[in-house]
């Protein structure tokens, strides 16, 4: 009984990191091209946008990935996230609140749901009879 609620867990950290990382991105681009886009051209030139992109990109490659491993998306999702955040706040000048908030924060929390689906998924093995 206890292996069935671990597996219905299981799946449920692992859907609900799937959904909330599409709709991440749903916001994040809807974002980007509405007010995000103009912030960063006025604050910096073209060189920020192009390394936001591969950060974005390594956030996105991190979603797919936590579709088939659930640990290595989510750890990329986790760290390319905060790296995100960090990168817009200390070198495209933009506030605490809105870089973590806007940028960091749909791709963070999808990461740590992949990570904890893992951790689940780890545990449920873990306590199968030999």
């Amino acid at each position: 009984m206890k292996r069935l609620l671990m597996m219905i867990k299981y799946r449920q950290y692992r859907w609900a990191a799937r959904l909330l990382g599409l709709l991440g991105f749903v916001f994040f681009v809807s974002y980007f091209t509405a007010d995000g886009l103009a912030d960063i051209k006025i604050h910096q030139p073209s060189s920020d946008l192009t390394l936001i992109l591969i950060f974005v990109l390594l956030c996105f490659t991190g979603y797919l990935l936590g579709w088939v491993i659930e640990i290595a998306g989510g750890i990329l999702l986790t760290i390319s996230a905060i790296l995100l955040s960090f990168y817009l706040h200390y070198f495209v000048n933009f506030s605490i609140i809105t870089s973590i908030i806007y940028y960091g924060l749909p791709f963070f929390i999808p990461g740590i749901l992949f990570i904890t689906a893992w951790r689940i998924k780890i545990l449920r093995k873990s306590e199968l009879p030999c």
